[in-house]
């Protein structure tokens, strides 16, 4: 089925050049979604800006991280407060510097807009050192607290109803030989944190257990740094980005160099570990200046981005992959798909095949000189409900762009559409303005923020 599907797509780029829309459209019985780039903001800052965004939906406020600002102090990160209530015109409220107390706890690496709160958290991480969580006022920039989490935090987000943040505490190899510590997750209690009174973030370390020999995980590969056998104790575990059901309850985490998902129940604090396994699917494996998928992949996914349905029935992971052998070479590796699980179970529901590699071939963003590695690299996606289908974004950091994924039918995801972003995006959310949907991405590659419509071309 994927390797057909594969052909097929390679035969519809010669035909139709750089677009695949007249395909897409020709074979949907009704109109499909269309990405529009409508908006661009710049930091300003280059490769040093622009890594991870959050925006809040209600009023499209955003958090931006940048990890390297020299108007702040010698290595010292900031937070751009967005608005994107315009999102033609992105506009910068206020860049916020790191507090001076917090930069030994190493650079900016994620932000979480509170969803009806005054401020956002940032979480600051350093490689082999315990990182730390900050919180800032929205409206004015100002510091409003800070508390210790574990080692290397690489990503923050906070539920839905406000009350809990989780943060997934990498703890990535240092250099050769050094595996970085342990992994871990660190969940902060937002109930008595007040913007506009002094206040204190309350955390809660959870540390996980071994999984060495759970089925799914990863085996036979090391650490991308400290080049050490993976083989799934907590030394090895490695949390990278962190999604929560729509009800606040659960709190889903990849494990990336683990192949694996680590699901949080918030009340009582029961971990639940799914292996995810690996795909086989039709692909391009060599780096010769044409897109060819007529090899087989078949590797582990490697999760790094994940978001869950709104009914909670399923998560979706983006796999862009990470493997090294013990020299610290890569090659062929992650699933370059977008997988759909059960959120119950874990089993999985189906994944995206060649496709995206397919459809960034068929615009010409295909990163040939990739193609022994990792692909397009899908990096870190959303998901979202929209005129009554479920819609996934994802950002392909090697191909400079974003797919746009429809998951309405989970047991089929069929990749839409697909539209050039800044270079090298990683952060990506979803967000609504006046009925409107928008996706916006952060651009490590270039410090930009790229600003797109969902639309839905007339019969």
């Amino acid at each position: 089925m994927n390797c057909h599907r594969a052909a097929f797509g390679v035969a519809t780029a010669l035909l139709l050049g750089a677009s695949g829309s007249a395909f897409a459209e020709s074979h949907h019985p009704k109109p499909v979604p269309r990405l529009v780039p409508v908006g661009t903001y710049d930091t300003g800052l280059g490769t040093n800006g622009a890594e991870i965004i959050s925006v809040r939906d209600s009023d499209g406020i955003a958090a931006l991280t940048n990890v390297k600002v020299e108007s702040c102090g010698e290595d010292t990160g900031a937070v751009d407060v967005l608005n994107l209530s315009v999102p033609a015109r992105p506009a910068l409220l206020r860049r916020v510097c790191v507090d001076p107390a917090s930069t030994a706890a190493g650079a900016p690496n994620s932000a979480a807009v509170h969803p009806y709160g005054d401020y956002f958290l940032v979480a600051l991480g350093k490689a082999g050192a315990r990182g730390a969580v900050a919180a800032y006022r929205l409206s004015d920039g100002a510091f409003l607290a800070s508390a210790p989490v574990g080692i290397l935090p690489d990503s923050i987000a906070i539920s839905p109803n406000g009350r809990w943040a989780v943060v997934a505490n990498e703890a990535e190899g240092v250099d050769k030989g050094d595996d970085g510590g342990a992994g871990s997750l660190s969940v902060l209690d937002l109930a008595r944190l007040h913007p506009g009174r002094p206040s204190r973030l309350q955390v809660m370390e959870v540390p996980l257990p071994s999984q060495a020999g759970v089925a799914g995980f990863s085996a036979g590969r090391t650490d991308d740094a400290a080049r050490l056998p993976i083989d799934n104790s907590p030394a090895t575990l490695e949390p990278e980005s962190v999604a929560f059901s729509a009800d606040s309850r659960f709190a889903f985490v990849t494990l990336q160099e683990n192949n694996g998902v680590v699901r949080l129940e918030l009340r009582s604090g029961e971990l639940t570990f799914f292996g995810v396994g690996e795909t086989t699917h039709a692909a391009d494996l060599t780096d010769d200046g044409a897109y060819a998928p007529t090899a087989t992949l078949t590797a582990f996914r490697e999760p790094d981005g994940i978001a869950l349905d709104p009914t909670g029935r399923f998560f979706v992971t983006a796999d862009e992959g990470d493997s090294r052998d013990a020299a610290g070479k890569s090659g062929p590796r992650g699933g370059r798909t977008v997988s759909v699980f059960d959120a119950r179970t874990g089993a999985l529901v189906a994944d995206t095949g060649s496709q995206i590699d397919d459809w960034a071939a068929m615009a010409g963003y295909y990163p040939d000189g990739r193609s022994d590695r990792g692909g397009s690299e899908p990096e870190v996606l959303d998901l979202t409900r929209w005129r009554g289908r479920t819609l996934v974004a994802v950002s392909l950091e090697r191909a400079n762009a974003v797919a746009l994924i429809d998951v309405t039918d989970r047991t089929a995801p069929a990749v839409v559409d697909i539209e050039r972003v800044g270079a090298a995006p990683e952060g990506i959310k979803f967000f609504h303005r006046r009925g409107a949907l928008h996706v916006v991405t952060a651009n490590e590659g270039d410090g930009t923020v790229s600003v797109l419509e969902v639309v839905l071309p007339a019969p």
